[in-house]
């Protein structure tokens, strides 16, 4: 016998109330942590709020929390995926964030999803159905959705997911999909250099400027403060500008963060697209990314948008996970 130890077993364990809470209070509650004891006659769990003695009749579902395995040739592949969208946050960082025990709430006026979200990774510290309480609470103060990011592996379905299903029986939907993917800056400006040249000029700024911003405009509206705070946010950013003489045709953003750079509000004008703009606007990214701390990239593409996720395949690129948004109106 060796001598080692079984590394510890974390799990999600969803119990009956005891005694009955009054008519229409949740009458379920949920617990994540550590599992010290699990025998027919119940299950002990180690949260951060202490120590759950759960007898065993009160148990509805459990789920085991997988450790994540180290996947080959994707960077950060050993990265749980909430975790790394709590890692990578200040690449898109918002305007206002607060904390219900672990879980990260974010909002910055109602611009962009990602900005606007919860992060619900790790313990919250309360049993979920008083978290989410503490979520809606927050947001309706700020007028904005109830909105949770939840992840998985390719093919994820939040209705599977102790955590989504609850939020789904809430009434909260479900958005498209999007793939995360990673990427090291090398690889990728090696794939970039073999490539045929373009004819567009790209430039590439560390301040935002009104050019730049009058263009991302043609992707997404940017009304107030918001918008201006999001993109300028981070530890660091850049902020590239593709033209064809003196027009504009696209533009992109990198934010860095703990040797992190997410590319994001990618713009191409659509007369242009297909012809190779994004690529020049990533390769000239990617050789700031290479002049600063950056050893990982990251990007999101939704999976209805197959032809942006074959370039960034082709590019170098690789699937980290999956995840959608589970959003309940005001």
């Amino acid at each position: 016998m060796s001598g080692a130890q079984d590394p510890p077993i974390r799990a999600t364990v969803r119990y009956r109330i005891d005694p009955p809470p009054p008519p229409g209070q949740p009458a379920l509650t949920d617990v994540v942590g550590t599992v010290l004891r699990n025998t027919p006659q119940d299950i002990v769990v180690k949260s951060r709020r202490g120590v759950v003695h759960i007898p065993r009749e009160l148990v509805v579902a459990t789920r085991i929390i997988a450790s994540t395995p180290t996947r080959r040739g994707v960077v950060g592949g050993g990265i749980e995926p909430l975790a790394l969208h709590r890692l990578v946050a200040p690449c898109w960082p918002a305007t206002e964030t607060t904390q219900v025990g672990d879980w990260l709430l974010r909002a910055s006026g109602g611009f962009t999803s990602r900005a606007n979200s919860v992060v619900p990774v790790g313990d919250p510290g309360l049993p979920w159905p008083a978290a989410l309480a503490e979520v809606e609470q927050w947001y309706a103060v700020r007028s904005l959705p109830s909105n949770l990011t939840l992840a998985g592996p390719m093919g994820f379905d939040p209705a599977k997911d102790p955590l989504g299903s609850l939020l789904i029986s809430r009434g909260y939907r479900r958005s498209d999909s999007t793939i995360f993917l990673t990427a090291p800056p090398d690889a990728v400006r090696r794939v970039i250099d073999g490539t045929t040249p373009t004819q567009w000029t790209v430039r590439v700024e560390p301040e935002l400027s009104a050019q730049w911003l009058t263009a991302y405009q043609h992707y997404r509206p940017v009304a107030g403060h918001a918008a201006e705070a999001v993109l300028t946010g981070s530890p660091q950013q850049f902020f590239a500008t593709a033209r064809s003489g003196e027009a504009i045709v696209g533009v992109a953003r990198l934010g860095v963060s703990a040797g992190w750079g997410g590319i994001a509000a990618m713009w191409v004008d659509p007369a242009y697209r297909r012809r190779q703009v994004a690529t020049a606007l990533i390769g000239e990214l990617v050789t700031a990314a290479t002049q600063t701390d950056v050893t990982a990239l990251h990007l999101q593409v939704l999976v209805t948008n197959p032809p942006a996720l074959a370039l960034y395949e082709k590019l170098g690129f690789r699937r980290h996970h999956e995840y959608v948004n589970l959003v309940r109106a005001l």
